[in-house]
């Protein structure tokens, strides 16, 4: 079988386990082909997702850098490292890889995340502006509006006062 073709099965059969929540399952099959792993970002990325949803960060973090290094334009992989800085409380580190992949595409997790990267660092404003930001980018989305009190109580109440 053509190695394009093996990998694209090893890739649903990894995320048919993922979406399962069975990540030990999906690691250990993984970890058996880790020469396809090593060289295409998406089971990178699978792998990293899977230790970074089992608090293994360390893991985590090195596959996940890779899927980021093999798909530098990709989205997903830059805010899966990001999510992992965050976790690991290198806030400065996710500051600039969650602003990469919000420059990449716009997503109101990726933001969230940046919003909370700054307020670690005690940016409070600049996260209220990241936050209010991505209101006004998608005004209609309601998970953006709703989650502004409890972030920001006084963004909340200004942005409810111009209804």
């Amino acid at each position: 079988m053509p190695r394009a073709n093996r990998m694209q099965q090893l890739l649903k059969l990894a995320q048919s386990v993922m979406r399962e929540e069975r990540w030990k399952e999906a690691i250990r099959l993984l970890k058996e082909n880790s020469s396809e792993v090593e060289t295409h970002w998406e089971l990178s990325w699978n792998l990293g997702w899977c230790y970074f949803k089992l608090g293994r960060m360390g893991e985590a973090r090195k596959y996940l850098a890779r899927a980021a290094k093999l798909a530098p334009e990709n989205h997903a992989c830059k805010f899966g490292l990001g999510q992992v800085y965050l976790k690991t409380k290198q806030y400065k580190k996710a500051e600039l890889i969650l602003s990469e992949a919000l420059r990449l595409k716009e997503t109101h997790a990726a933001r969230i995340g940046l919003a909370l990267a700054y307020l670690a660092q005690g940016r409070t404003e600049e996260a209220e502006k990241t936050h209010l930001d991505g209101i006004r980018l998608k005004p209609r989305k309601s998970e953006r509006y709703d989650r502004t009190r409890h972030f920001f109580p006084t963004s909340g109440a200004k942005l409810k006062q111009r209804e």
